[in-house]
């Protein structure tokens, strides 16, 4: 069991991204650990020119961009594949149709 402690540490005005912070320990085995994430709904990064201002978000909590790597949430990917359709899949549906919807 661990102990976890999440925080938001900032969101864009138009809700498109979250950063999120996370600290916890695992008492059994001695180890502490911190991470984050950076959330958008359909998975792909923000724009480019917002990337600056989350990489100081990130590293505001102790985390260097550097330290980050990219989750493939395609449907398609080998490892979605296996893992079968995502819980929320029919939510994350319409958010991808309404953002193509929009371009």
């Amino acid at each position: 069991m661990s102990d976890e402690f999440w925080t938001i540490v900032g969101v864009a005005d138009d809700l498109s991204w979250i950063v999120f912070h996370y600290a916890g320990a695992a008492r059994a085995v001695g180890q502490r650990y911190l991470g984050g994430l950076l959330c958008t709904a359909d998975g792909s990064l923000p724009p480019k020119e917002e990337l600056e201002h989350i990489w100081n978000l990130f590293r505001s909590a102790g985390i260097e961009p550097w330290e980050l790597f990219v989750v493939d949430n395609d449907m398609n990917s080998q490892g979605a594949i296996e893992a079968g359709p995502a819980p929320l899949e029919y939510f994350r549906s319409e958010v991808i149709a309404a953002k193509a919807t929009k371009k």
